[in-house]
């Protein structure tokens, strides 16, 4: 099954691999289990991705919620008759923008609004964001499932037989926009959930990484450990031959351990 991490146009990791590309929002699928740096980095990477991603279908969301209030107060049924004409221009131009907004709202060239990352989209074309050290199963977000973005025209949400003025008419338009609005306000809901879950998993690799750094830098430190040792050492028996010269019927005990500790690099 040949699953990806989103289709449409290649990433590049840019300062992680210069001239490696990733196809869609295949972002990484790493082989080594092995965590290091490198992986970790480009977890970030992906996660940063991630944020923008949810980020634009937020913003989408918030623009075609202002023009879904608009269109209420066009059909509501308290509008004056004698604008119909004119509201009906008005309610036209607003659903061709907010198609507009439909159409062009995109991540990377990646459309995110027409259906392709719907949970009831065909499973081998999932998109998957790998946000761990490895491509295991726990280290990746379905976004499909996690953003269930239906595609969005006027047509799907049932706006095309908006009607001003008539009662009648309004109040189903008022029904219609209710229901166009909840859908829109729900997938805000969930972009803002992954967003604040992504945000987690940044803070969390963050620390990881500063950790493996602590991790890779202690052998520097237990090295200069190992010569402060040494050099103590060697000051203390230059100390005990200055003290023997002055009294020679002095014993020092020998100090073995730390010779021994010193031999075997302890």
């Amino acid at each position: 099954m040949d699953q990806k991490t989103i289709a449409g146009t290649a990433y590049k990791v840019g300062d992680i691999e210069p001239g490696l590309e990733i196809s869609g929002l295949e972002f990484l699928k790493f082989t080594n289990p092995e965590t290091n740096l490198k992986n970790l980095n480009q977890a970030i990477h992906n996660v940063l991705l991630g944020m923008e991603l949810v980020s634009v279908v937020g913003n989408a969301c918030s623009e075609m919620e202002a023009i879904l209030s608009q269109l209420k107060q066009w059909v509501s049924p308290s509008s004056n008759p004698e604008e119909k004409v004119l509201l009906d221009v008005k309610i036209s131009l607003k659903l061709r923008e907010l198609d507009q907004v439909a159409e062009t709202f995109n991540h990377k060239g990646q459309k995110l609004l027409d259906g392709a990352l719907s949970a009831s989209a065909k499973t081998e074309t999932h998109s998957y964001l790998v946000v761990g050290a490895n491509g295991s199963p726990e280290n990746r977000i379905n976004l499909n499932t996690s953003l269930n973005i239906p595609p969005i025209t006027s047509k799907t949400l049932g706006l095309g037989a908006l009607s001003p003025c008539s009662p009648r008419k309004g109040l189903k338009g008022l029904m219609v926009l209710e229901n166009a609005l909840a859908i829109i306000n729900r997938l805000k809901q969930r972009s803002g959930a992954l967003k604040t879950h992504l945000q987690e998993i940044q803070k969390n690799l963050a620390t990881a990484i500063e950790n493996h750094r602590a991790a890779n830098s202690a052998p520097g430190s237990y090295e200069q450990a190992r010569e402060f040792l040494r050099a103590a050492n060697n000051l203390i028996k230059k100390e005990q031959k200055r003290i023997l010269k002055r009294s020679p019927s002095l014993i020092f005990p020998h100090n073995e351990m730390c010779d021994k500790n010193l031999k075997e690099g302890k």
